[in-house]
């Protein structure tokens, strides 16, 4: 054999065994993660049971996500040779980067976007539900990059901030009502350490409350309602506080060990309060859960769950349904308020649920039909839109007519 053809061979033989390797690898880990994983892939929950979650949906996730066999221990060891290279930027097969700030935050990376054509298609929402009289309002969750605040290495080029503001400029030049968090924030003096999670893209449930204390005077004046406003008093609520007990959505790309671990704080009125919540909204005569805000609005499987990876920040809810109608027995009003979200919204509509006799709370990647056509069906008071804009990777959030 010439040594051209013999270094042929041995070329594709070390392809081929590369290859057979490695597909016994990813069998091997496959299996493994199925074997993990089978009680909860293969029995439902009492949860499921009851139709509380999605089962299929959650327990893949779940299963392929979080739960691959060997995936702790892959993510200890990356994150003791990042801690010790010092990394501040961290390569991600799913989200492409994250980044750790100076002030030991991390984020994902954000891409510049064009928000025209997403204001474009909310002015047109806004248009149609103004045809038939009922008010629209865009509430802008903060990001979480912050201005004079938030320091990134160098290098970095970082869109968050600037989408949002595009989005929130476009909004404002087609004549669309923004109410911006952010601005608001800035404006009274909130800390902005203390506005999102170290670990978790999300705001706080204390921030999320402070975007609730805006809303009840902001509505007031808009519209002449009369919000109690002592519902927005910290006094009238009761804190459970839970120190370096929460893994956020970034850290768990990462690993405990490199991120660290954020407190959770979970807030349940002190007043009395009685509820109906339906899922799936269809079979409004009999609630799925009935009782108080704690019983039909809180998953104390999330809440006090002994795994720091465990989603606390979704203790409100414990997952983005496409439709859920939340109404309040004890309500002094028969307002009724429609909100279009997306995860952001997820405690700020607990806590809004206590002002309101009902909230029709809508999360556009899971719901099924046309928004702008159940809207005009319903005829709510107000129609809320509340998306924090930060990034535009979810077109399917701006389809309001599909």
């Amino acid at each position: 054999m010439k040594h051209t053809e013999f270094t042929r061979f041995t070329s594709r033989l070390a392809s081929t065994v590369t290859t057979v390797v490695t597909i016994g690898i990813m069998v091997v880990i496959g299996a493994a993660t199925i074997h993990q994983n089978r009680i909860s892939l293969f029995s439902p929950t009492a949860d499921e049971i009851t139709g509380e979650i999605p089962p299929y949906k959650t327990r893949l996730t779940q299963a392929f996500d979080d739960g691959i066999f060997g995936f702790s221990d892959f993510l200890w060891v990356y994150g003791k040779t990042q801690k010790l290279f010092g990394a501040t930027v961290y390569e991600d097969a799913g989200v492409g980067y994250l980044i750790l700030d100076r002030d030991d935050k991390l984020h994902f990376n954000t891409l510049p976007a064009d928000a025209a054509p997403y204001a474009d298609a909310v002015a047109a929402l806004r248009d149609d539900l103004a045809d038939a009289d009922i008010p629209f309002l865009y509430f802008q969750s903060p990001t979480k990059e912050i201005d004079g605040y938030t320091d990134y290495p160098p290098g970095i080029d970082y869109a968050s901030t600037d989408n949002a503001a595009a989005m929130r400029d476009a909004l404002r030049t087609h004549g669309v009502e923004v109410l911006s968090f952010a601005e608001e924030f800035a404006s009274r003096g909130i800390a902005p350490e203390t506005q999102f999670y170290r670990t978790d893209h999300h705001w706080t449930t204390e921030t999320a409350f402070e975007a609730f204390r805006v809303t009840l005077p902001y509505l007031n004046d808009r519209f002449g309602w009369s919000l109690n406003p002592s519902l927005g008093e910290y006094d009238s609520w009761q804190a459970l506080y839970q120190p370096q007990s929460f893994l956020g959505s970034i850290g768990r790309r990462i690993g405990e060990e490199l991120a660290g671990l954020d407190d959770y704080t979970y807030l349940e009125p002190r007043f009395d309060t009685a509820y109906n919540v339906y899922y799936p909204p269809s079979s409004t005569e009999v609630p799925y859960w009935t009782g108080t805000f704690h019983e039909t609005m809180v998953r104390d499987s999330l809440l006090y769950s002994e795994d720091v990876s465990a989603n606390r920040y979704a203790s409100y809810f414990q997952y983005d349904y496409g439709e859920l109608i939340i109404e309040n027995r004890l309500a002094d009003n028969d307002l009724h308020i429609a909100i279009i979200k997306d995860s952001f919204a997820l405690p700020f509509t607990a806590f809004l649920s206590t002002a309101v006799w009902k909230i029709d709370m809508i999360d556009l990647r899971e719901f099924e039909g046309s928004v702008t056509q159940h809207l005009l069906e319903t005829k709510p008071d107000l129609v809320i839109m509340m998306y924090t804009n930060s990034t535009f990777n979810e077109p399917a959030i701006y389809s309001f007519h599909d």
